[in-house]
């Protein structure tokens, strides 16, 4: 596996030293599940901790912060802004895709935006405090649907995720295996995208077609979505393995 942007380590390197050298905690830009392994790795050998926050429990994308032991920031002072937009569901749909699409088109980096979250009625956007004024201002639209954001505490207002769980069986827990089951394709199908390195395990292209899954795993392919591998359900009689998935609207 290997992380797709190999400067991501050194602003990592360059954040734990700042951290380091100057005694006070040095916050990251928004990570990916892969980067803050990432940064964990780096913080090892130093005298320093690692925590990270994402705006809500249960994040996927957070914010990183790098600090000397017994300086650890306080959730509320990570530079996270939570922004939420109503928007009417009945005359067109939005989708994840949208939204994202949206935001990079203001030629902000992805890493100035932690997750999206649309429900039923909002979309909830969670930013880097100082990307969030232009955010609000420049972000009025994704897809066929009018946006206007304003800041929030997201406490109780967060929607679940949209999409659907459904269950397989898979005779490992082979990358291909279980992506075959995850996009309901066939095996071969699966390692193709494996191999072409359009498929993602947590974030990270793998090019491993007998890379192991475990339970917690998120799943990706080029163009093809997202879907969780929820949890192992046990073996058949067969000694294939029930699994749970979630695939992402």
């Amino acid at each position: 596996m290997k992380r797709e942007n190999e400067s991501d380590r050194v602003l990592l390197e360059y954040a734990a030293r700042d951290a380091e050298e100057r005694m006070r905690p040095h916050f990251t830009r928004f990570l990916d599940p892969a980067g803050l392994a990432e940064a964990e790795e780096v913080r090892r050998g130093r005298s320093l901790a690692f925590v990270s926050w994402g705006g809500y429990d249960g994040a996927e994308r957070k914010i990183g912060c790098f600090y000397p032991e017994g300086e650890e920031p306080a959730e509320s002072g990570f530079p996270v802004v939570c922004l939420r937009s109503p928007y009417n569901g009945r005359f067109a749909s939005i989708s994840h895709r949208d939204v994202l699409g949206a935001f990079m088109a203001l030629g902000l980096t992805r890493s100035c935006l932690g997750d999206i979250i649309i429900g039923e009625t909002d979309v909830f956007l969670f930013a880097e405090k100082t990307s969030a004024p232009y955010i609000r201002e420049q972000l009025d639209s994704a897809g066929r649907v009018r946006l206007s954001f304003q800041e929030t505490d997201p406490a109780g207002l967060l929607p679940e995720p949209r999409g659907s769980y459904f269950r397989a069986v898979v005779p490992s827990l082979r990358l291909d295996a279980v992506m075959a089951a995850a996009y309901k394709t066939s095996r071969s199908k699966a390692a193709d995208w494996i191999r072409a390195g359009e498929a993602k395990a947590d974030h990270v292209v793998c090019t491993r077609t007998d890379h192991p899954v475990a339970a917690g795993t998120m799943l990706s392919v080029r163009g093809q979505g997202r879907v969780r591998l929820v949890s192992l359900d046990g073996t058949t009689r067969k000694d294939r393995i029930g699994i749970t998935l979630f695939r992402f609207e």
